[in-house]
């Protein structure tokens, strides 16, 4: 269907690919991968015609038709969501299920397109590709945009399809359950793979392993030549021996072990510490147009949490996250900033929002008044920018590396509170390593969202499901959330075949298949045993925390008693109606603290009962 023969591309600072050559098949699904700035993007470019290489060329089958989804949609046509889908197609019905299929409801189907988030405009524009069925599908991290759900149908819909696919996603977990093949752009070429992504890793793993072996023994071989060569070259009775392995040495092709990329490699500077409560919203109300995201919501954030923020696509965690960063204001109700805070807000588009002119070492100069530009050529380095990259236009770099500039932003004056939303997006698997282990060492605050369950796994110690306008807490890791959410589904399922026989329906979060996967305790199970030893020592340590906080705040408010127990400060009402106020501040303090330590004492009651049943 498509053909890449010797096809050669480079900027002024950069060589992507020297004569690269690759096939795509009839009715295969290829994933094609390779680290932020290989040059995926620019490939997809070339074969939609809106790029020339340098060398070589793409010889596509006449008449083929190509659809296409960027990671960045420009425009979209059409008055409502259902125009927009089937504009140019007919077939109305198919356009409502594929649009219902990427969770849209009927009541959506007549919704302006200009009143929809980015997020959807995407998916808008997805259900079109879908329905004009092209011979080859081009997609750009398709999944950014999707949560689970519907993320699991678009797998289901691209497996039954009979369209060619070529997908750039650093989503492994997808690639895994997608593809057929994998397109490797590494060292400016491009490997095919046959397989998925863990199959490819597995090959490719051999492959370098036996390239290595190969390159060795050839190495140890010439090594040995070369020494005859120069032990004998002066003697005239072995003249003949080393003219031959002299030209012995002359046609050897020699190996070359060629290095991947330098990975990221950083961690966040150390902050200031601030105080115990971080974050405060009393109240809060919010409403886009007719619909309401919050009625009145309260939720509060103390030092050292490192908080999930989960939910269906549309239940409101952007824009609560963007209330708790100060850059969305709620209609009613107060926001509280906690003392000491310093905060560095990443946005889920964060990357759109640079300056698209600038250079990197601008972009980084726009977040500092003080910073020296040595300071900021070591931080633009550190992600992997170097020499004249440094000097490159935003314009000019591929997503990933647009995110790495945007994280690279937070890192030029530290704080101690992030809110991320999305950090993962468009970074390749390395650079989400990276990530995660910068993260998992961050001593300040994070509240973040993320559709990664690895990421969610490694760095959350409190997730809070948001749903219908009300934040639920669950004071424990994304472990300890799924295995929740499956106990409580397994319930509701038995609880509602006893009444009337019939299956529950599914859950929304976690789906099904992921409830599954975490079953609860048995005595069975080693590893169940482990995971509850595990969250049990956790909840200990947090309840005797939280008994020493009370504790604590209980002295601080009787000593205050007693101090305006003293009839003297009668005579000096300010005084007495300041130190008053902020007593009542305390004692609000310390319901919510109490609040919390019978939460967690609850949870800790619940895993010993689970730990008593396994002996």
């Amino acid at each position: 269907m498509l053909q890449i023969e010797s096809l050669s591309k480079g900027y002024s600072t950069k060589v992507l690919l020297t004569e690269a050559s690759a096939h795509l098949r009839p009715n295969s699904r290829v994933g094609l991968v390779g680290p932020n700035g290989a040059g995926k993007t620019t490939l997809f470019r070339m074969i939609l015609g809106e790029e020339s290489p340098d060398e070589g060329s793409i010889r596509k089958r006449p008449r083929l038709r190509i659809g296409y989804l960027p990671q960045e949609l420009e425009t979209i046509t059409g008055k409502t969501v259902l125009d927009a889908a089937h504009r140019d197609v007919f077939p109305e019905h198919e356009a409502e299920r594929i649009l219902m299929g990427l969770g849209f409801s009927e009541v959506d189907f007549l919704r302006p397109i200009d009143n929809l988030s980015g997020g959807y405009r995407m998916r808008v524009a997805l259900a079109h590709l879908l329905l004009s069925n092209p011979d080859v599908l081009m997609l750009d991290e398709p999944t950014n945009h999707l949560d689970k759900p519907t993320q699991r149908w678009f797998e289901q819909f691209l497996i039954g399809s009979d369209m060619t696919l070529l997908i750039i996603s650093h989503d492994t977990a997808f690639l895994d359950r997608v593809v057929t093949h994998i397109w490797d752009l590494r060292h400016h070429k491009i490997e095919e793979y046959r397989g998925n992504y863990s199959a490819f890793r597995k090959l490719r793993a051999e492959r370098d392993t036996q390239l290595q072996a190969s390159a060795t023994r050839q190495a140890k071989e010439l090594a040995r030549v070369q020494k005859f060569v120069d032990r004998f070259r002066y003697q005239a009775n072995k003249a003949s021996q080393v003219q031959s392995r002299l030209k012995q040495l002359e046609k050897v092709k020699r190996i070359e072990l060629q290095r991947d990329a330098k990975r990221v490699k950083f961690r966040f500077p150390h902050p200031s510490t601030s105080g115990r409560q971080i974050l405060d919203l009393t109240g809060i109300s919010k409403r886009y147009g007719e619909k309401v995201v919050y009625e009145t919501l309260d939720f509060s954030v103390e030092r050292g949490q490192r908080i999930a923020l989960v939910g269906e696509n549309g239940a409101g965690k952007s824009t609560l996250l963007k209330m708790l960063a100060g850059t969305l204001t709620p209609d009613s109700g107060t926001r509280t900033v906690g003392h000491g805070v310093t905060l560095h807000y990443f946005a889920q588009h964060q990357a759109e929002t640079l300056n698209p002119e600038h250079t990197i070492l601008e972009s980084l100069d726009e977040v500092t008044k003080f910073a020296e530009m040595n300071f900021l050529r070591g931080i633009a380095g550190a992600f992997l920018f170097t020499g004249q990259e440094q000097k490159k236009p935003i314009k000019a770099l591929s997503g990933g590396e647009r995110n790495r500039v945007a994280l690279a932003r937070m890192l030029v004056e530290p704080a101690n509170t992030l809110l991320l939303d999305e950090p993962t997006n468009h970074l390749d698997p390395a650079s989400v390593d990276v990530l995660t282990d910068a993260l998992a060492q961050f001593p300040g605050t994070i509240v973040f969202i993320s559709h990664d369950p690895t990421f969610l796994a490694r760095i959350a110690t409190r997730v809070v499901e948001i749903e219908d306008g009300r934040a639920r807490d669950f004071i424990g890791d994304y472990e300890y959330y799924l295995w929740k959410k499956a106990q409580e589904f397994e319930a509701a399922q038995e609880a509602d075949e006893k009444l009337n026989g019939t299956p529950q329906a599914k859950p929304s979060v976690p789906t099904r298949a992921m409830a599954q996967q975490i079953k609860p305790p048995s005595k069975d199970s080693g590893g169940e045993r482990r995971n509850l030893t595990k969250t049990h020592a956790r909840l200990e340590k947090q309840v005797a925390r939280a008994e020493s906080e009370i504790a604590e705040m209980e002295q601080t408010v009787q000593a205050r008693d007693l101090e305006l127990a003293n009839s003297s400060l009668y005579q000096d009402f300010g005084k007495w109606n300041v130190l008053h106020q902020e007593q009542e501040g305390w004692k609000r303090d310390l319901e919510r603290m109490t609040a919390r330590w019978e939460s967690l004492s609850a949870e800790l009651e619940e895993v010993k009962q689970k730990l008593g049943a396994l002996r």
